[in-house]
């Protein structure tokens, strides 16, 4: 190898390493609390309130497969909203989900779906604390479950209600929103399991 080319062979390598590194760590999923689970939102259907004319639209206990990861979730075709009642939160409390859009259907008509949880206080007050939307009919990119944590301190020592409510896309179209929130849940973050 001629001593002109060996330079710019290192470059090239050192070039390529770091863009691999960055693409590395641009790609990092956000790192969530692993501490012991408080409330599983799943477990607690019995005593979720779903409006009677949002009942044909909610559904716990199915599991959706994607990406060949199968979940247990928490149906809601929009529009649709289920209220949980009465939920301790203590400190250190985050709120984990996923959320995602049935595969079998990612090749028929809709614009997306709207992901929405609503925290209502001891003082009724109501505060959004996580809103979303998702479209893999469109986005290739969101043909995936899409995790989230949200920080709890906010509520932290109180009882509160969570509503978990979905609604269409953009353009308003409900056809095939097969819609999940999979395992919601309360964590503490900083404590082992």
């Amino acid at each position: 190898m001629s001593k002109n080319l060996r330079p710019i062979l290192l470059l090239c390598a050192m070039t390529a390493a770091s863009s691999l590194l960055l693409l590395s760590c641009s790609e990092e999923k956000p790192k969530q609390a692993g501490g012991k689970v408080v409330y599983e939102f799943l477990a607690e259907a019995k005593t979720a309130e779903i409006a009677p004319y949002h009942r044909e639209r909610v559904n716990f206990g199915q599991e959706f497969t994607i990406n060949k990861e199968k979940r247990p979730i928490l149906f809601e075709h929009p529009n649709a909203e289920v209220q949980f009642n009465g939920v301790a939160i203590p400190q250190n409390a985050v709120l984990q989900f996923g959320m995602g859009i049935n595969p079998d259907v990612w090749d028929k008509p809709g614009d997306g779906v709207t992901f929405e949880i609503t925290v209502v206080d001891e003082k009724s007050a109501k505060t959004m604390i996580f809103s979303g939307y998702i479209d893999p009919k469109a986005s290739t990119g969101d043909r995936k479950w899409v995790d989230h944590e949200v920080d709890l301190k906010d509520f932290a020592g109180q009882k509160v209600s969570f509503l978990f409510s979905t609604t269409p896309g953009p353009r308003g179209n409900t056809e095939y929103d097969w819609a999940g929130w999979s395992k919601p849940q309360i964590r503490l973050q900083g404590q082992g399991r």
